[in-house]
C-alpha cells in the first residue's frame, strides 16, 4: 500500500470525529443557551408576580428598603440575572429568604431533587415499557386496547390522581364497614405515609397527561415503519428472527421520545406531589412560590430547567452517535 492510500483510509475517521465534534459543541452551547434563558423566563414570572417576600416578613414595610438592599430585590432585572449566573456557575444558589430562612439553597433543593427523581425515573421508564410492548401488540392490526390506551392516557396527571386516590379510599371504606378486610396500612390516602403513594404517583404519571399513549402512537408508527424497511425483509428471507433488528431500530425514536416528553414529566411532579402529600422538589416549589422565596424557586428551577436540556442534550448524543447524518455541517 502506497503512503497517498494510506493517508486516504485515514483520513475519512479523523473528518468523521471532527464532524461529530463540531455536532456536539454546538449541542453543548444550545444546552446553556437553554438553561440560562430558562433562568431569565422564571426571573421574569418571580419579577411580575405580585407582591416580594418582604410582605410576608412581620414589620416588613418598616425595613423595607433594607431587606430589599440585602436581598437584591432592588436591582435592575438584568443585572440581577446576570449576578445569578455567575453566583450558579459557581455552586451558590443563594439562600431561603422565608421558606427556610438563612438556609443554603443547593443544601435544601439537592435533597428534594433526588426524592422527585426517584418518582420520574421509573415512571418514564414504565411508560416506555408499556407503551413499547402495546405497541408491538397493536402494530399492524385493528386493536380494542389502542383506544382503551388513548381514553385512560388522555386524563390530565391532577384529574387521574384525584379519581384514583377517591376510588381507593371508598373502596377501602365500604370493605372496612362491612367487616370484609382490616384496616390497610395506607388508609386514608394521602394523608397516610406509605409506599402506596410512591407507586401511585409513579402510575399517574407514566399514564396520565398522555404519556403512556403519545409513547404508543410513536412506537407503533415506528415499528409498522420497521417491519416495512428493506433490511428487516432481507433478515426475513434469511430466516433470522425479527425481533432483534426491530428492537435495535427502536432505541433512537425512543430516546428522543423520552426527551421530548422529560419536561411534561417534571410539571406533572408539581401536581402529583401536591396531590400526594409526597415531600420532594415539586412540592417545593410550589411552597417557595406561595412564600415569594425567590432564590428558593430559582433553585428548583434552575435543576428542573437542567434535567430537561440534559434529557435533550442526551437525546441529541445519541441521535449523533448512530446517525451520520446528523454531524453534517449545516449549508
Amino acid at each position: 500500500m502506497t503512503l497517498a492510500a494510506a493517508s486516504l483510509e485515514r483520513r475519512p475517521p479523523r473528518t468523521n470525529a471532527r464532524s461529530l465534534l463540531v455536532a456536539l459543541g454546538r449541542l453543548v452551547s444550545a444546552f446553556l443557551l437553554t438553561l440560562a434563558g430558562a433562568i431569565l423566563a422564571m426571573q421574569m414570572l418571580l419579577h411580575l408576580a405580585p407582591g416580594d417576600p418582604v410582605d410576608l416578613v412581620p414589620g416588613g414595610e418598616q425595613v423595607r428598603s433594607v431587606l430589599e438592599a440585602e436581598w437584591g430585590l432592588d436591582t435592575p432585572l438584568v443585572a440581577r440575572w446576570g449576578r445569578y449566573l455567575a453566583r450558579a456557575a459557581t455552586g451558590d444558589l443563594g439562600t431561603s429568604l422565608t421558606w427556610r430562612p438563612g438556609a443554603p439553597v443547593a443544601g435544601l433543593v439537592l435533597p428534594a431533587t433526588a426524592r422527585s427523581l426517584g418518582l420520574a425515573l421509573p415512571a418514564v421508564g414504565l411508560a416506555l415499557v408499556l407503551g413499547t410492548l402495546l405497541a408491538w401488540a397493536t402494530a399492524g392490526r385493528p386493536s380494542r386496547r389502542r383506544r382503551m390506551v388513548q381514553v385512560l392516557s388522555i386524563a390530565p396527571v391532577f384529574l387521574l390522581a384525584f379519581v384514583t386516590v377517591n376510588v381507593l379510599n371508598e373502596a377501602a371504606w365500604i370493605l372496612l364497614e362491612r367487616g370484609l378486610i382490616a384496616r390497610p396500612s395506607w388508609f386514608a390516602l394521602p394523608d397516610t405515609e406509605s409506599g402506596v403513594k410512591t407507586v401511585l404517583a409513579i402510575v399517574v404519571l407514566a399514564v396520565g397527561s398522555g404519556s403512556l399513549a403519545e409513547v404508543h402512537a410513536a412506537v407503533e408508527d415506528e415499528i409498522v415503519r420497521i417491519r416495512n424497511a428493506p433490511f428487516v425483509d432481507a433478515a426475513r428471507a434469511r430466516g433470522a428472527p425479527l425481533a432483534p433488528h426491530v428492537l435495535r431500530s427502536l432505541v433512537p425514536p425512543l430516546v428522543t421520545l423520552t426527551a421530548n416528553r422529560t419536561a411534561f414529566f417534571v410539571g406533572g411532579l408539581v401536581v402529583i406531589e401536591k396531590i400526594l402529600l409526597l415531600n420532594g422538589a415539586g412540592a417545593m416549589l410550589w411552597q417557595a412560590c406561595i412564600a415569594r422565596d425567590a432564590p428558593l424557586a430559582m433553585g428548583l428551577a434552575l435543576v428542573a430547567a437542567a434535567v430537561v436540556c440534559a434529557a435533550r442534550l442526551l437525546g441529541d448524543i445519541v441521535r449523533l452517535s448512530v446517525d451520520p447524518r446528523l454531524r453534517e455541517p449545516r449549508p
